[in-house]
């Protein structure tokens, strides 16, 4: 009852709206009318022009006051309208033909706080493009589809992600919403000022994981690749150094999985168990009690979707235990993604090769190689800031900044053991700005890298006197 009155109340709204919109539409006419009849009077011959222009500023006076209570209710009530729906009035504030409109460009995500204290980045930035105040929706398409290509190829140069313009599903621009598989809307795109135009890319929606790709910066085959074996198999571990991104990308496969399942977002969908933190025995009681739960096939919406385990320490028996607390039904079983720092080393009969499937993240090979590169790339392009004037030379800031974690790693690499490997996410707080970094990268070097390196020496010559 209560959902039926909300709808009723709903519906009462949407229609006190229309008739707004029809008395918005009604004087928008009115004021038209009255324009006209004061140009003709103004242009108008004859011994009655001295009246005339004692009725014109009372004709004017009329139609101030209802040209503006219009532009009020037009602002008042747009929180309420469609993406497809844009009031008669907004036709006021378009734009004269030899106006140029600057458009500010962005990529919004969809807003998801699925794991807790997740920080998830909503709005990229990719540029400013300057269009005609005749511009179609043809021009427009393509304006927006440069401004995506310019980023694209300054972020990926090596154009390893695997995206174009074909990654642009549609785009919004005030409340118009543009479909490209679609025909355009009948209301003409320009209008004045400075216009935010935010871009939405194809995503489960349309079959494609274009959006993830662009937001985790993980190439699409290998984006493809780890969904694929979770849908398959249901089981995944991440291994490889801290700070390769391991959390990061667990927590948006999870996110994934949650819309894909369309399963309701609950505060208990995705589980998330800290191995570092919570004993073995607290994980095989949890996991039991679940199995219960999903054999008497009571309360399978509180089941979570997806069990994220997080810093493993020894991977083989977690598999031991994961197989024998989950005794329930293979495909009724929740995802689960585990992480470790630790390399697995796995013979064929295995017990964690059996059952669970395994992705070896590592320094040398995407995506971690040439994430950083992407991720300060990315940075520069967002800062959108005429205070860095000289670009280039930052650009080749920034650029060295890879090049250098790499000679660390492979320091690491040959001194030390595989626990001291350091990850790209070490410089991500990388500041945009030559004054900014000096400052940055220094205390970095001498607080932060320079301990670690010596720390990671001397556990190398531990373990090996030879190196």
């Amino acid at each position: 009852m209560k959902l039926t009155d909300i709808r009723l109340e709903a519906l009462n709204s949407a229609h006190q709206l229309d008739q707004l919109r029809e008395t918005m539409h009604n004087m928008q006419l009115e004021v038209d009318l009255l324009k006209a009849e004061n140009d003709r009077l103004k242009v108008a011959p004859g011994p009655s022009s001295g009246s005339t222009p004692g009725q014109v500023p009372g004709s004017s006076a009329l139609a101030s006051p209802r040209r503006s209570l219009g532009l009020a209710l037009t602002h008042s009530s747009s929180p309420s309208l469609t993406d497809t729906d844009l009031s008669p009035m907004d036709a006021i504030s378009t734009c004269g033909p030899k106006e140029e409109v600057t458009l500010r460009v962005v990529v919004r995500m969809p807003p998801q706080h699925i794991i807790k204290g997740d920080l998830k980045q909503q709005e990229f930035f990719l540029g400013c493009s300057k269009v005609s105040g005749k511009v179609d929706w043809k021009m427009l398409d393509e304006a927006v589809f440069q401004v995506f290509k310019d980023y694209i190829s300054k972020m990926d140069p090596a154009s390893t992600l695997g995206l174009s313009t074909e990654s642009i599903h549609g785009y919004s621009i005030s409340h118009v919403k543009r479909l490209l598989d679609a025909e355009p809307p009948e209301m003409p795109p320009c209008r004045r000022g400075v216009n935010n135009i935010s871009v939405s890319l194809k995503g489960l929606k349309e079959k494609c994981v274009d959006s993830l790709v662009f937001e985790t910066l993980v190439p699409k085959p290998m984006m493809q690749h780890y969904i694929s074996l979770l849908l398959k198999h249901r089981r995944l571990v991440l291994s490889g150094p801290s700070g390769t991104g391991k959390t990061y990308l667990t927590n948006r496969l999870a996110e994934y999985l949650v819309e894909r399942s369309g399963r309701e977002v609950t505060e208990g969908i995705v589980s998330t168990f800290n191995m570092h933190q919570q004993s073995c025995k607290d994980l095989q009681l949890y996991l039991s009690n679940l199995a219960n739960q999903i054999d008497r096939e009571t309360g399978i919406g509180d089941v979570p979707l997806v069990i994220l385990l997080d810093d493993l320490s020894e991977a083989g028996s977690i598999s031991e235990l994961v197989n024998g607390a989950l005794t329930c039904k293979y495909h009724k079983c929740p995802y689960i993604i585990g992480t470790t720092n630790q390399p697995v080393k796995m013979t064929p009969n295995h017990g964690l090769h059996l059952s669970f499937r395994m992705l070896t993240f590592s320094n040398n090979v995407e995506p971690a190689n040439g994430f950083l590169v992407r991720y300060l790339r990315r940075k520069l392009v967002e800062s959108d800031s005429d205070i860095n004037a000289n670009k280039e030379e930052l650009l080749r800031v920034l650029d060295w900044v890879p090049k250098l974690w790499y000679h660390l790693h492979t320091f690491l690499e040959k001194h030390s053991t595989s626990d001291f490997l350091i990850g790209p996410c070490f410089f991500l707080s990388c500041p945009i700005g030559i004054e900014d970094f000096r400052t940055w990268f220094i205390d970095l070097w001498n607080n932060s890298i320079i301990p670690y390196l010596q720390e990671g020496a001397k556990d190398g010559i531990k373990v090996s006197p030879t190196l």
